[in-house]
């Protein structure tokens, strides 16, 4: 025991504990003194507990600094956004392409109004803050330790940052990655690059990513033209634009119009709260808009306004993008827009997602003449025609070789009974179905053309009378396999202006669709060099029976010589071989640029970033010893064509033209009908003038071909109607100026071929 005053009794052991002991104070004392020993463990527990939080702060500070470091910024903000396609004029849209539509718009742009909107809505603080709401953190935090687990609201850079890095899922450190990102964006960019970013990738419902999207999608307005309503619907649907029940947004008002109104409230509220509007405007300006699209609504205005590959244009864009696809980059030898994967597959990625402005060269006036003419529209010769029936026309401008009408079926889903494209964007670049059709008749041109070059006039006269032998080719009737007239034209003895079949002019027999005259001419002239003027003048395809197979040819890169007879006999003068719409297209329009071939195209134009950085080269290239004066000779011989078939359009204008079919197998009918032709061209006095091919067949196996009334179609029935409507109709209604033909002139010094004078 120890004495009031602390001084131990004689004899007494005093130790720590003693010291430590629990003793009550003496009554005289107000505040006892604390026990030693329990002062001393709190101390150790205290400094220990420093000790602990300052090595853990120290080993935070260090993680979170190498962490921070460690998440670096996307080196490339882009977007993906969708590749638009558009007609000729750059304005029109043809079709979108792309995982999303989106179309990227500046800061500058967006009215602030709706700025300010989305601001209130989705986070107020967005000007002050850094990119992280530190109390609103802190209260997630809070929740999820003592509350409902749930994390609060993101800021626009967190929903930006989780957006861009693709962040999914619930968890601390998805939020932690989100948060440095977002971060690091304000100390990199101002806050209007970074609300730019963010209305340019946030989702609003109804497929629309961006707030241009939006503003098409809900209110059919780009978003310069938004009020301040709209701009508060808009900004209400980000918090849920698809909802839970895949309805679309609660706050669209066609899905709930009283969350919808609710909502809008809300943010009006906000942005009077931040100032952003007096209590004035926002009782008179801040009304709910009246006219908000609906779902429904806003499909059919996609579809009509971008058409859709479901649509006859889908096969332009087929087109357009295989050319796209194949653009080379002078600089590397290698496709421009390729990229390849670590297992080495080609994509495209970039055509679609890139946001490009692709223009074609499609005049959106002839397009639709071409759809209204050659498809089953109640103002089309195709209307109530047998179903069988398939019609096919390509319109292309001379000396340029823009194609400015395409119609090859109803749909870019299906067969292109046209052309033959190799789109590896939307297809598997692999060549399309349908295109090729034997050219009977109409390859006349081609072989007139090179008798023309050979020395022959067409006022040369050959013998007309079918069948008839030609022995060095083969042909023969002792073989039953003698060369016969076809079409109109299969007549024994065709009514040749000097009384005998036997001595009918070339230009005759190109009026009357004779086959015997041309293949005599081929003869004599080679079928080889009817190959280099049919390549020359814009054949760029021609199919092969090789073991009884199909087999495409490609002549842009080999000669007559290479290709005959190796693929293609004499009958090629006859045009047995198929070929396609487009390119006879492209071939009359060579004619009528008097020898000048232009390459055939679709791609006028890129735009990337605002920026044109790819423009179609046109440099026109002479049929080889094909002269001006050979081709006034040719188009006059051609214009009795028309005339005799009555294909002259109704407003005068001259035209050239031939017809030809192609019979079913070993029958007399007919499988295949063809009108192809040109108006006279001055692109002097901007007058370029329209080349027009039309193919009639069968859309599925072949068969005889007969028009409504049983009779059988030949080119200057059906094939030669559309034709004819589709010039009338394009030429018009695109004001487009009238010329001339040069008069003939006379060429060629070979005056008798196989003719037998009477």
């Amino acid at each position: 025991m120890r004495s009031i005053n602390g001084d131990a009794t004689a004899g007494e052991h005093v130790d720590d504990d003693d010291l430590n002991s629990p003793e009550a104070p003496p009554a005289d004392l107000d505040v006892p003194p604390a026990p030693a020993k329990g002062r001393r463990r709190l101390r150790k527990i205290l400094i220990r507990s420093l000790v602990a939080f300052v090595v853990l702060a120290a080993l935070c500070l260090v993680g979170g600094t190498y962490y921070y470091d460690s998440v670096a910024l996307p080196d490339d903000l882009r977007l993906n956004r969708a590749t638009t396609i558009y007609y000729a004029d750059g304005t029109t849209p043809l079709a979108r392409i792309g995982e999303q539509n989106r179309t990227l718009v500046t800061i500058g742009q967006i009215p602030p109004h709706v700025q300010h909107a989305v601001v209130a809505a989705e986070d107020p603080s967005f000007y002050s803050n850094r990119g992280v709401d530190y109390g609103d953190a802190a209260g997630a935090a809070w929740n999820h330790v003592f509350g409902d687990g749930s994390q609060g609201a993101a800021t626009i850079s967190q929903q930006y940052a989780r957006q861009w890095a693709d962040l999914e899922g619930v968890t601390y450190s998805r939020k932690l990655r989100e948060s440095v990102i977002a971060l690091k964006l304000n100390d990199q960019y101002s806050k209007d690059q970074i609300l730019a970013l963010y209305l340019n990738i946030v989702y609003f419902g109804r497929g629309a990513y961006g707030i241009e999207a939006a503003a098409q999608a809900y209110f059919d307005k780009p978003v310069s033209d938004l009020t301040l309503a709209e701009g508060i619907v808009l900004a209400g649907l980000i918090k849920s634009p698809e909802g839970n029940d895949g309805k679309g947004s609660p706050f669209d008002p066609s899905v709930d119009a009283t969350r919808a109104h609710e909502r809008f409230d809300y943010i009006k509220q906000q942005m009077v709260a931040l100032d952003y509007l007096t209590p004035a405007d926002a009782e008179q300006k801040a009304v709910y808009p009246t006219r908000v699209l609906t779902a429904a609504q806003a499909r059919a205005r996609a579809a009509t306004v971008y058409g859709g590959m479901d649509k006859p244009g889908g096969l332009i864009v087929h087109h357009v993008l295989g050319e796209v696809a194949a653009l080379i980059d002078p600089a590397t030898g290698k496709p421009v827009y390729e990229d390849t994967d670590r297992d080495g597959a080609k994509h495209f990625d970039r055509i679609r997602n890139d946001g490009l402005k692709v223009v074609t060269t499609i005049d959106p006036t002839m397009q639709q003449v071409a759809i209204r003419e050659a498809s089953r529209t109640a103002e089309s010769n195709m209307d109530k025609q047998p179903a069988n029936l398939q019609a096919a026309l390509v319109a292309v401008e001379p000396g340029t070789g823009e194609v400015k009408a395409y119609y090859g079926g109803d749909s870019g889903n299906g067969n292109d009974y046209a052309g033959s494209y190799r789109d590896p964007v939307l297809g598997n670049g692999q060549d399309s179905c349908c295109g090729g059709h034997p050219a009977g008749a109409t390859f006349n041109v081609y072989t007139m053309a090179t008798g023309l070059i050979d020395g022959y006039s067409t006022d040369s006269h050959w013998n007309g009378e079918s069948p008839q032998d030609f022995p060095a080719s083969g042909r023969a009737i002792k073989n039953n396999n003698p060369v016969r007239n076809l079409g109109e034209g299969n007549l024994a003895s065709p009514p040749c202006a000097s009384g005998s079949a036997k001595w009918c002019t070339l230009d005759e027999s190109a009026v009357l669709s004779l086959n015997v005259p041309f293949f005599a001419l081929a003869e004599k002239a080679g079928p080889d060099k009817v190959i280099d003027t049919a390549r020359a003048a814009g054949i760029g395809t021609m199919w092969a029976t090789v073991n009884g197979t199909a087999q495409k040819v490609d002549l842009t890169t080999t000669t007559g010589r290479d290709v005959f007879p190796k693929y293609f006999g004499p009958e090629v003068a006859l045009g047995q071989y198929p070929v396609t719409v487009l390119d006879q297209a492209g071939g009359m329009a060579t004619f009528a640029a008097r020898g000048a071939a232009a390459r055939t195209h679709f791609l006028k134009e890129i735009w990337t970033d605002g920026r044109k950085t790819y423009a179609a080269p046109v440099r026109p290239v002479r049929i080889p010893g094909f002269t001006e004066a050979m081709a006034a000779d040719l188009s006059a011989a051609l214009q009795g064509v028309p005339q005799h078939y009555n294909l002259t359009p109704h407003d005068g204008r001259q035209v050239a033209g031939a017809t030809g079919t192609w019979q079913l197998g070993p029958t007399s009918d007919t499988g295949h009908a063809w009108m192809v032709g040109y108006t006279a061209s001055d692109p002097g006095h901007d007058a370029p003038g329209l080349a027009v091919a039309v193919w009639v067949g069968n859309k599925g196996p072949e068969q005889k071909i007969v028009d409504k009334d049983g009779h059988a179609i030949i080119g200057g029935s059906l094939p030669g109607q559309i034709w004819r409507d589709f010039l009338d109709g394009a030429l018009t209604e695109t004001n487009a100026p009238k010329a001339t033909f040069p008069a003939k002139v006379g060429t060629g010094d070979k005056k008798i071929g196989t003719g037998v004078q009477p």
